[in-house]
């Protein structure tokens, strides 16, 4: 076994409950493994009396590969005997279908619901109570979303739906038994529904308890700091003989989802005699970065303090101050245009959203990237409208893109759009003459198909075509997007901004719509990710965008001390997915939040309970609003408790900045060096910082991994 003497205590406890705190990059998952290994191969156990659980596939997947990488020559009890390592929901899914009617089911062969089929069954509930559809409890999300908090949570229903509703909270209960009897009468269950109804047999029937005790004698939880109160109660119920947990609460980020990082700081208390051991070598980052991820931390219960295992390896971390978040893209987009091996660097900030204007610029540059964590930029569906029209205005031929063109004005199905664009390949004639000849409903439209495309084929010029084509497509977006036009004319506006400086045939060349872009190497792409997807992931270079711009800290944490630990974790994640290089940049000039959203309904923006923040005019850093306190700044300013004290390099965030220089919209420091240089920003000085305008929401799908096309302008140059 190649481990260190923290990860070969571990390997080697004989405890009966053992809990081990496990720092970023201290080798968890390998120390993990071995501890299942070793007592398969020592004849303790045998594969099917482990249980392994994780929260993710991927991990599972991984974990299950490697040890029976390490237990290959233990020959198995019978041909198909296996580990079983899963997430809990994987696990009670089989648990399920193996003994359905005692858990209250039909039969083996109920439906798991996913998430938009959950939405559907809400709607439904919705329909049948004749919910007025313009009512404050017409909000299947919403009830959704607290139904599973509460459940996860194992709090009472109807006061956590009093908190949203008021008075309504009881009807919206009353909404919840139909939405379960909608479950019933399908045959069907939710996620949650799989360790609702596994944490409830477990506690009321002692025998079936018994049973999966004896089943599987050892048990190992891993991420023990994302467990909530539902996954407590299954491993309580389960009581296993032997019980490994490995967790940092450290990185405890999901407390909007229910996670209760209390469960790992109580677990000694709860397990009388439950040995803790801890793994402080860090195997991943320069020591640089890990004083940095140390301080963040220090103070809080449980805290590790990192030792990095390669001292030999250099390590910096450098701080940028923009004017504007416009301009921190740009330096952002420059920085990875000039990256060679692109797949060893990331950007990371709080939201998805948060990302929209780098992935704005980046297609503009046709820069491939990986985004995880919300939707790619390009997948917007008013984006893809956007790219369409300017396409055909220079090529007429393209039939795909005609396609979605047409099918935007009123009247025009996919069937009418099709037989158009067949029309015009066979007769020669442009389908917009075929359809302003038609009857249909279109022809009233005030913006006729015929009129935006030949006058939009006549601007000469991207910056005219993106000047007439965002006043033209203003009313198909707000008929076909009544909800939010506004929100995505203003994502129209980031896109255009930065088409408009490109020439026709180069824009062609950069934006394919539903393609990727041409790169000679395949693993030549960007990572944008929100900081909640990176976790467990690491790069050479990071880059934490956003830093102090009401979004890290959230501003609306800083009257909840359990709210402002989070925040500290999740800086304290961002920072250690580095292993070399860290970059923290910040805005200058506070914006409004509602430059990319005015709702805030995404993941990580979730945590803090929505809309980031409540200012609707831009401010200055040092300015502090009306009757409050300075705008928060990342932890690093020593005015308030809430802030890591740690005097900043000149120029870093919450210290004294250099004075602003004319030619540059940036100030770089280096944590060792006092050399700082300045990089012109997007084609203006640092004093004529370029308002920001609003920018919106976009429909969210969840943690996948997205590929997008991507955009850049001047920034910061030789950064590493």
């Amino acid at each position: 076994m190649n481990l260190n003497p923290s990860q070969l205590n571990v390997v080697t406890s004989r405890e009966k409950r053992l809990l081990v705190l496990a720092g970023a990059g201290t080798g968890k998952t390998a120390t993990s493994v071995h501890w299942v290994a070793e007592r398969i191969k020592a004849g303790a156990a045998s594969r099917s009396q482990v249980l392994m659980i994780t929260f993710t596939r991927k991990a599972a997947n991984e974990m299950a590969h490697r040890v029976e990488r390490l237990i290959a020559s233990v020959p198995r009890k019978w041909e198909k005997e296996q580990l079983m390592v899963g997430t809990y929901h994987a696990v009670a899914s089989q648990l399920l279908r193996e003994d359905a009617q005692n858990f209250g089911l039909r039969n083996r062969y109920f439906t798991t619901l996913d998430d938009s089929q959950t939405k559907s069954l809400w709607k439904s509930a919705l329909r049948q109570a004749q919910v007025e559809p313009d009512g404050f409890l017409h909000n299947p999300a919403k009830l959704s979303m607290l139904y599973s908090l509460a459940r996860n949570k194992r709090q009472d229903l109807l006061q956590v739906y009093a908190e949203t509703f008021g008075d309504g909270a009881q009807e919206a209960v009353s909404l919840a038994k139909m939405y379960e009897n909608l479950k019933k009468t399908a045959n069907a269950v939710d996620y949650d529904d799989l360790l609702v109804l596994w944490a409830d047999r477990l506690a009321a029937d002692e025998d079936y308890a018994a049973k999966l005790r004896n089943r599987w004698r050892y048990v190992l939880v891993d991420e023990m700091q994302d467990n909530n109160q539902l996954n407590s109660a299954i491993i309580e119920g389960l009581n296993p003989e032997n019980l490994l947990v490995v967790g940092d609460a450290n990185q405890s980020i999901y407390g909007f989802r229910g996670s209760d990082v209390s469960l790992i700081h109580d677990f000694p208390r709860k397990h009388a005699g439950a040995k803790v051991l801890r793994l402080e070598s860090n195997y991943r980052s320069g020591q640089t970065i890990l004083d940095l991820a140390n301080k963040v931390v220090a103070g809080t219960d449980s805290a590790l303090v990192l030792q990095s295992a390669r001292r030999e390896m250099p390590s910096d971390i450098k701080y940028m101050a923009c004017p504007t978040s416009d301009d921190e893209a740009a330096c952002v987009a420059q920085w990875i245009k000039t990256r060679k091996n692109r797949h060893n660097y990331a950007v990371l900030a709080r939201g998805s959203r948060s990302l929209y204007a780098v992935e704005s610029k980046l297609m503009a540059e046709g820069i491939r990237y990986k985004k995880y964590g919300g939707m790619a930029f390009a997948r917007a569906a008013e984006i893809q409208d956007f790219l369409s029209f300017l396409t055909v205005s220079l090529n007429h031929s393209d039939s795909v893109s005609s396609l979605r063109v047409l099918t935007q004005f009123p009247g025009v199905g996919e069937k009418k759009a099709e037989k158009l664009v067949k029309e015009e390949a066979d007769t020669e004639a442009h389908q917009f003459d075929l359809f302003a000849k038609s009857r249909e409903p279109f022809a009233a439209w005030p913006h006729q198909a015929q009129d935006v495309m030949r006058r939009l084929a006549a601007e000469r010029g991207m910056e005219a075509k993106c000047k007439f084509l965002q006043n033209a497509i203003e009313p198909l977006i707000k008929a076909n997007y009544p909800k939010d036009y506004d929100q995505r004319m203003n994502r129209i506006g980031t896109m255009a901004d930065d088409i408009a400086k490109l020439e026709e045939q180069a824009f062609l060349d950069k934006y394919s719509l539903g393609g990727e872009p041409n790169e000679n190497h395949p693993d030549d792409f960007a990572v944008l990710s929100t900081v909640h997807s990176a976790k467990g992931l690491e790069w050479d270079g990071v880059w934490v965008m956003g830093c102090g711009n009401l979004q890290v800290p959230h501003p609306r944490t800083r009257d909840d001390a359990a709210q402002i630990a989070e925040e500290r974790r999740l800086f304290y994640v961002a920072v250690t997915r580095a292993r070399q290089h860290l970059i923290i940049s910040y805005p200058t000039i506070l914006e409004t939040p509602e430059r990319f959203s005015s709702s805030g309904n995404e993941e990580d923006e979730d945590a803090a309970g929505g809309e980031a923040g409540a200012e609707k005019e831009k401010r200055f850093a040092n300015d502090k609003p009306p009757g409050k306190e300075q705008l928060p700044t990342p932890f690093l300013d020593e005015q308030t408790p809430w802030r890591m004290a740690v005097p900043p390099p000149p120029g870093a965030i919450g210290g004294a900045r250099p004075p602003a220089r004319p030619s540059g919209n940036g100030s770089w420091g280096n944590r060792h060096d006092s050399d700082y240089s300045t990089m012109r920003g997007p084609g203006r000085p640092a004093t004529a910082a370029k308002p920001a305008r609003r920018r919106s929401a976009d429909e969210s799908s969840g943690g996948k991994s997205t590929y997008g096309k991507n955009f850049g302008s001047p920034g910061p140059r030789g950064l590493f």
